[in-house]
């Protein structure tokens, strides 16, 4: 598995404003093929917010690069944030499930 790991800079009073947008944005990439689950990660007191979605293997994450970065700007622009860094990994195991490959 690998995942995708995008940060964001929201100004704190605009954090729920973001998760909503993001909810939207996740619709779409829910819809990709690959795509195996995500996560919103919020921090309301300094306006951090990151995405981790997770994909089957390396050919659907670098397949949804495209409709996800768009997906990363229609979801931040309506809180006036800014995407701050997105970075990818591979995904070793996972830790519900220790001995799975």
């Amino acid at each position: 598995m690998h995942a995708r790991l995008a940060r964001y800079a929201i100004e704190p009073d605009r954090v729920d404003d973001a998760v909503e947008s993001f909810r939207d944005a996740s619709r779409e990439i829910s819809q990709l093929d690959g795509f195996r689950g995500g996560h919103i990660l919020v921090d309301y007191e300094n306006g951090t917010l990151m995405t981790m979605t997770f994909w089957e293997n390396r050919a659907a994450l670098e397949a949804s690069d495209v409709r996800a970065a768009a997906a990363r700007q229609a979801a931040v622009r309506p809180s006036e944030g800014e995407v701050q860094s997105v970075s990818t990994y591979v995904v070793p195991f996972d830790l519900a499930e220790p001995d799975s490959t």
